[in-house]
């Protein structure tokens, strides 16, 4: 049997200072890797063209994705309101497309594009469009 020299309160206090230290450093590890996860996943978060229209009652949106969306304009969600016709795409390209094919009558923000031209609004209400549209964009 081997002997051990006895531990005095010195090395054990300097053990439990270590083993504390490293426990509170994986835990602000943790903490930290779970804090940059959720942030990851949300900046993911997929805004529709509801959460733009509905926003703001001066536009008076309705939802008309049935009656706006089919094989000739492939979108996924469709809102009809006083000042244009927002349109929400499966993917930031295909609403690239769309914003090009529209010309100065179309306004895009990430996967959803404004269509002007039905609606043909003056100055304000173009405003008010625009700014519905752009409403969760971060501008700093």
């Amino acid at each position: 049997m081997i002997d051990t020299p006895p531990v005095s309160n010195r090395h054990r206090a300097r053990r439990r200072w270590m083993i504390g230290a490293a426990a509170g450093a994986a835990a602000l590890l943790a903490a930290g890797a779970a804090v940059g996860v959720a942030g990851y996943l949300g900046a993911f978060h997929t805004i529709t063209a509801a959460d733009l229209v509905t926003s703001d009652a001066r536009i008076h949106p309705v939802e008309s994705t049935a009656s706006l969306c089919d094989e000739s304009l492939p979108c996924v969600e469709a809102w009809r309101t006083d000042v244009g016709d927002y349109l929400r795409f499966g993917s930031v390209g295909e609403a690239e497309y769309w914003e090009v094919l529209l010309g100065d009558d179309g306004r895009r923000w990430k996967n959803i594009v404004l269509d002007l031209r039905a609606a043909r609004p003056g100055f304000e209400e173009q405003r008010y469009a625009i700014d519905a549209l752009f409403s969760y964009r971060d501008w700093n």
